[in-house]
């Protein structure tokens, strides 16, 4: 799945990702709604059937990069967490 920044400028990051499915960037933006600090995390699409769901992501202090990148780390580890809890 290909990723595109579409605008990373001040406390905003929207990134493109170029699926129809929309689970990753759900994920991804309820996880970042945890952080205080978030003021928006949201997933959109123009249509259903069209490629491409765009994550907006609107932080008040902190970096939108430093905030995706945590959201990242933490479901990286539940889904290890997951994965050793079926071994």
């Amino acid at each position: 799945m290909e990723i595109k920044v579409l605008r990373n400028e001040g406390k905003e990051l929207v990134l493109e990702f170029e699926t129809f499915d929309t689970t990753i960037p759900e994920l991804l933006a309820k996880t970042m709604l945890k952080d205080k600090d978030v003021e928006f995390a949201g997933v959109s699409d123009e249509h259903v059937e069209t490629i491409g769901r765009k994550l907006t992501l609107k932080t008040n202090r902190k970096k939108p990069k430093d905030v995706l990148d945590k959201a990242i780390d933490e479901l990286e580890n539940e889904i290890s967490s997951i994965k050793s809890s079926l071994k």
